[in-house]
């Protein structure tokens, strides 16, 4: 399997055409109605300030895409380098690096106008610059963090934990900082009763990881904490999926609270299974390799079905149940539309309103 990686050329090939085809999934994809919603929100975030000032000299989605697109790039590179001093072997690094592509998280969030990109733009940032001993750099990904709507205590939260466990005093108290600034600047409510959103956090996570890629991660986690080693990868990949699963409980958490801080450690797994495999002879390895086999082919059908989802819409008959089907429906009528002339549109449902009004088709009044 890690043979996949060793030529330079067909790797660095395979990575250039991820993109290629990431751009075309932004430049074909029709604007969602969580997108148009985020985009007239009333919030001011840095991804919203510039997605929002580049729409205006790039109309369309592409416009409000860019930003993320563009971030989602850094963060491969940011990733890339992160990986390649985790792992000992250049072979691991590639792998855990390709694993990371496949995510659906992570092919959605560099394509789509989110919350999440930036987020995690930062965190990797601020791991790079932690493994580098660089505090300036530090500070800077701290301080791009605190805007983020998403779960930003989380992170600090964890990281002067760390800081206190590994008896690191200056990341201690520069967290412990960032942390109460963060909950007193923050949007945050942490009332509620019991609901029960625990279900429907564990299907967030699936579709963000895919189903069986997520189970291993979950186990990862807990076998390492049992067995280490504990770093700040897995510190904050565990805080934030513990915390979640108990906000859960109580109240509904969105797919980007989380999100960041648990893609950020997504090599764990991949180290854990890697160490699982060699602590093992040859001959015993092949239940391993199997199971590994069948985690990384789902990711692989998983990723060709996001890439590919317009094409296989058109070859099925665009049937009104494929899971795209919403958007290009849509599309579809928003064109018909304004070939017509129209100024208004006909009422629509409160979710698919935001689209209509991103086109300047606002409701018709009698």
């Amino acid at each position: 399997m890690m043979e996949l990686w060793k030529d330079e050329r067909i790797y660095w090939t395979g990575v250039f055409l991820y993109f290629s085809a990431s751009a075309l999934l932004l430049l074909t994809t029709p604007l969602n109605p969580a997108e148009a919603k985020l985009f007239f929100s009333g919030t001011e975030t840095p991804t919203l300030w510039i997605a929002r000032f580049l729409h205006r000299g790039i109309p369309g989605p592409v416009g409000v895409r860019l930003f993320p697109y563009l971030l989602g790039i850094i963060n491969a590179y940011l990733y890339w380098r992160i990986v390649r001093n985790y792992f000992a072997r250049r072979d691991d690094a590639r792998f855990a690096f390709v694993i990371y592509l496949l995510l659906p998280g992570v092919i959605a969030s560099g394509v789509l106008l989110n919350e999440a990109t930036y987020a995690l733009t930062t965190v990797l940032l601020f791991f790079l610059a932690y493994r580098g001993n660089n505090l300036l750099l530090q500070i800077v990904a701290l301080l791009l963090l605190l805007p983020s709507p998403t779960a930003t205590f989380s992170f600090y939260g964890m990281l002067a934990l760390y800081g206190y466990r590994k008896e690191k005093s200056r990341l201690m108290w520069l967290a412990l900082f960032f942390f109460l600034l963060s909950l007193g600047v923050g949007n945050y409510d942490f009332r509620g009763r019991p609901q029960g959103h625990f279900l429907e956090l564990m299907g967030v996570y699936a579709a963000l990881f895919s189903p069986l890629f997520f189970v291993y991660y979950f186990y990862s986690l807990y076998r390492v904490s049992l067995e280490g080693p504990r770093d700040i990868h897995w510190t904050v990949a565990s805080g934030a999926l513990v915390i979640s699963i108990f906000l859960s409980v109580r109240q509904q958490v969105l797919i980007v609270d989380f999100s960041p801080y648990l893609l950020a450690g997504a090599m764990i797994p991949v180290a854990v299974y890697l160490r699982s495999l060699r602590v093992r002879i040859r001959r015993f390895q092949r239940t391993y390799r199997l199971a590994g086999g069948v985690v990384i082919f789902s990711m692989v059908l998983s990723a060709l079905l996001l890439f590919l989802h317009r094409p296989l819409y058109e070859i099925l008959g665009k049937p009104r149940h494929f899971f795209v089907a919403p958007l290009y429906q849509n599309r579809a009528e928003i064109d018909r539309l304004l070939q017509e002339g129209a100024s208004c549109h006909p009422p629509v449902g409160k979710r698919e309103e935001p689209v209509y009004r991103f086109y300047d088709l606002p409701p018709c009044t009698l």
